[in-house]
Order: structure tokens, then C-alpha cells, then sequence
């Protein structure tokens, strides 16, 4: 059983340090951290965090009940959580069926990373405008991290490192809004990307570079160009359930 009350003291106390760390647009660890208040919240991160890593396959039928005794809460949490994670877009609640795990169709992923894109896209064409040596150098340090992490197929290690360049992407480009928003799409991309393949993540460094290269030669079209097709690309990836990743 997962002890609310104690999840809700940890996660209040680890945001409250976060929030004293982070106070400006900078270089931030964009984590899925969030400041936890109340018994619904706890179950909306925990179980966030059990579908972005696959724990609840897609499809699975989702038993409030169930849920309510493993996390040791009533069932009203776990229904606030649950219609909290349906406008998400990690669960579908069907009338008279209960609670199940989406399974992502090609359409709505296509569309989720083709918007995802089109922010990223901004913000790598501001960042080709205006960043700073210094902001282009988190750029390089991220690259070193997801080279090495995808020539050794370590995703959890190539998560961190994608994440470091995104997030110094954002930084670069210096619009706060356009970074919320861009940040705000990740869990999604994390919950659609569950079976990424070695062959995926050289290509995706290798587009990283790119990005990376047009916004050091001040290339403003160039680098929006590579960061929209970047992640434009895993709107067609084989990576839907009746998909073969090796095709």
C-alpha cells in the first residue's frame, strides 16, 4: 500500500525547496516534481508517473476501487485524480465500463508532437536570434550527455540528457510562456514515446545537433526548421502498440 499522507509531506517539502532554487528562467531541471497539497494529488502524480513509465500498459482497465485501497484513500480522490489524468490525456472514463488507459491512435500523436514542434520551433528561432555563449554551451553540454547515452542505448540516462537540451533550448529562446507551454506537452510525448529503440535515439542526438548548429550560426529559419521536423517525426514513428519498432 502507498501511504498518501507521507508522499503528500515528502513532495510538499522537496517543492519548497525547488521553489527557492528556482527563480528565473534559467538553466532548470523541467522534472515532473510538483508541489502536492491534497490526497488527489499524490494519486494524480503517482499515477501519472506509473503510466509515463509503462507500469499501466495502454488499455488497461483501471478499477477505482482497487486504486483507492493501494494507495490507502477513498474513492473520491482517486476519481478526482482519475478525471484529472482524462483531460491529460493518459486515460479515457467510460460510462458504465470504468476507467481505462488510452491507447494512442496515430492521429492524436500526430497532432501532439506536431504542436509540441511548432513551440519548440519558436523558441529554437529565438534562441537563434538572441542566446547568449553561455546558453549555447548548455546546448554542447547537453549534446555530450545524449551522445554517449544513446551509443550505449541508456534511456533512462538519454532522458535526462534530452531533457537537459530541451530545457536549455527554452532557456535560450527567453520566452517564459512559450517554455510553459512547450514543458507542458512532455509528459504526453513521454507517455506516446515507451518504446524507443537504439536506432531512435542516435537519430534523435543527430538531430539535436542540428538544432544545436543552426542556433550557433544564427540560422533563426534553420533552427525552427530542425526543431519542428525533430519532433514532427514522432508523429510517424513506429511506436503505437500494433506498430513494430524493428520495421
Amino acid at each position: 500500500m502507498i501511504l498518501v499522507s507521507q508522499s503528500v509531506e515528502r513532495a510538499a517539502t522537496s517543492a519548497s525547496d525547488d521553489a527557492a532554487r528556482a527563480t528565473s528562467l534559467t538553466l532548470v531541471e523541467f522534472g515532473r516534481r510538483q508541489p502536492v497539497g491534497t490526497k488527489a494529488d499524490a494519486v494524480f502524480f503517482a499515477l501519472r508517473e506509473q503510466l509515463i513509465a509503462g507500469e499501466r500498459p495502454y488499455g488497461e482497465t483501471l478499477s477505482t476501487n482497487e486504486l483507492a485501497q493501494e494507495f490507502g484513500v477513498s474513492r473520491r480522490p482517486v476519481m478526482d485524480a482519475m478525471m484529472r489524468l482524462e483531460v491529460a490525456g493518459f486515460i479515457e472514463i467510460i460510462r458504465q465500463v470504468g476507467c481505462r488507459v488510452v491507447v494512442p491512435e496515430r492521429r492524436m500523436v500526430r497532432e501532439h508532437f506536431y504542436a509540441a514542434g511548432v513551440l519548440d520551433g519558436a523558441a529554437a528561432r529565438l534562441a537563434a536570434s538572441r542566446a547568449s555563449e553561455a546558453e549555447r554551451e548548455l546546448l554542447r553540454q547537453a549534446l555530450r550527455g545524449s551522445r554517449s547515452a544513446a551509443r550505449a542505448f541508456d534511456k533512462p540516462r538519454f532522458e535526462v540528457a534530452n531533457k537537459r537540451f530541451h530545457t536549455a533550448l527554452l532557456t535560450a529562446g527567453g520566452n517564459r510562456r512559450l517554455a510553459d507551454l512547450a514543458h507542458s506537452s512532455w509528459d504526453l510525448s513521454d507517455f506516446y514515446l515507451q518504446r524507443r529503440t537504439p536506432d531512435d535515439l542516435r537519430r534523435s542526438h543527430r538531430e539535436h545537433e542540428a538544432i544545436a548548429e543552426a542556433i550557433a550560426r544564427r540560422d533563426p529559419e534553420g533552427a525552427r526548421d530542425a526543431a519542428e521536423a525533430h519532433l514532427a517525426r514522432f508523429g510517424e514513428a513506429p511506436i503505437l502498440p500494433d506498430d513494430d519498432p524493428e520495421s
